[in-house]
């Protein structure tokens, strides 16, 4: 073999040596920027998601009081019904006992 050849051959290997590593860097940088976008991608969800539940929540709150305000009202026409129905008894319960009253003095 000659020295050309030998010396070809070198520089294919210390050619082919830079190409690895080059290799080499390039993938951990890859595999750095991957983990960047995965954390970045993460975060986003949890804001999202933590945002959603705010939403979610306020929504909720907001169905819950309706659902308050709704029974709030009926319980409060059923006791103005109630209080009504107890006008009406005391009025005939008065007049029941000044009819006995009434009575029982003529009786007298």
């Amino acid at each position: 073999m000659s020295i050309e050849i030998i010396k070809a051959i070198r520089d294919a290997e210390e050619k082919a040596e830079v190409i690895k590593k080059e290799a080499v860097s390039q993938a951990k940088q890859v595999v750095v920027d991957a983990n960047a976008q995965a954390q970045q991608i993460i975060d986003e969800a949890r804001e999202k998601s933590r945002s959603e539940g705010l939403v979610f929540l306020k929504n909720a709150e907001s169905e819950g009081q309706l659902l308050y305000d709704n029974i709030i009202d009926r319980a409060a026409k059923e006791c103005e019904g109630i209080l009504k129905k107890a006008d009406e008894n005391m009025d005939y319960a008065a007049s029941i006992i000044l009819e006995r009253i009434v009575k029982t003095s003529g009786d007298s």
